[in-house]
């Protein structure tokens, strides 16, 4: 797979955005997840997961992050945020607008949003990351680069395929 990234165009083959795991090292222990509590009315109360996207193009210069607000235990985003990551700019979050966001993500986002501006070391966390994601996909020998190609062409796992035969009558 390595050797597939250095011939591929990016622009036309890597659609997805990859999540900051896919970035370590086999065996190398992930940061603990970002929680948010927010305190707006009208939100659900509980601990939300961001969870981090980033685009895996090296030759890319987007410079943002995307995070996936997940409640407590679920398996979809009620939300997504699209962050800034210039340095020479404001974060400027917004509300990723290809997202189908649960009634409440406006109030979610306003909260998040409000965090994330006052926040310089979550920020630094986020370059720090967007820049690792990037190296990696730059780096064919990285031992996670195969790992984040693949998911950045296919979107991820898919599913097992049902492999149950069929019986003839």
């Amino acid at each position: 797979m390595g050797r597939l990234l250095t011939e591929m165009n990016y622009n036309h083959r890597m659609s997805y955005l990859v999540p900051f795991t896919l970035a370590l090292k086999p065996g190398e222990k992930a940061p603990p997840p970002a929680f948010f509590e927010p305190d707006e009315p009208g939100i659900p109360t509980g601990s939300y997961e961001l969870l981090e996207l980033y685009c895996p193009n090296p030759e890319c210069p987007c410079l943002e992050a995307m995070l996936q607000v997940f409640p407590p235990a679920a398996e979809h985003p009620v939300a997504s945020i699209r962050v800034s990551l210039d340095p020479a700019e404001k974060p400027n979050p917004r509300l990723d607008p290809y997202d189908d966001p649960v009634p409440y993500a406006q109030a979610l986002f306003k909260d998040i949003a409000q965090d994330l501006n006052s926040n310089p070391a979550y920020l630094s966390r986020l370059r720090a990351h967007y820049d690792q994601v990037k190296a990696v996909a730059a780096d064919p020998s990285h031992p996670a680069h195969s790992t984040m190609i693949k998911w950045a062409i296919t979107g991820g796992p898919k599913p097992p395929a049902n492999k149950r035969k069929r019986k003839r009558h």
